[in-house]
């Protein structure tokens, strides 16, 4: 059982909401993404696969597009879930400012200074 302090409901971390709107994001951008290098430029990857490594071995085409497409994924998945944490973020604070009676917004020194 759980002793709460206050009565007020507390608000749920939306982490997880968030997680799955920037994997599919991700993911959307990752198909897209490797969809266009599959077909449109595939003359470069199939030229890019037959040259061989340091090792001497070489690289599939396909073996190319998944890898791609993984990194992709992740990259974007990041980025996304970054921006929507920090658009949030703002906003939680906007509306907290709003709740105590503080301003939205700060105007700048220039506007001060004219009495705006």
């Amino acid at each position: 059982m759980k002793n709460r302090t206050s009565p007020a409901r507390r608000e749920r971390p939306r982490v997880l909401p968030r997680l799955r709107w920037s994997a599919a994001a991700g993911l959307a951008a990752a198909a897209a993404l490797t969809a266009w290098v599959g077909t449109v430029r595939h003359a470069a990857l199939a030229r890019s696969a037959a040259q061989p490594l340091a090792g001497g071995q070489k690289l599939s085409p396909g073996s190319i597009l998944a890898e791609g497409f993984l990194v992709t994924w992740a990259v974007v998945t990041v980025v996304v879930f970054i921006a929507a944490a920090v658009v949030a973020s703002r906003r939680a604070r906007r509306v907290t400012r709003q709740a105590d009676g503080a301003p939205a917004a700060r105007r700048g020194r220039r506007a001060t200074a004219r009495g705006w």
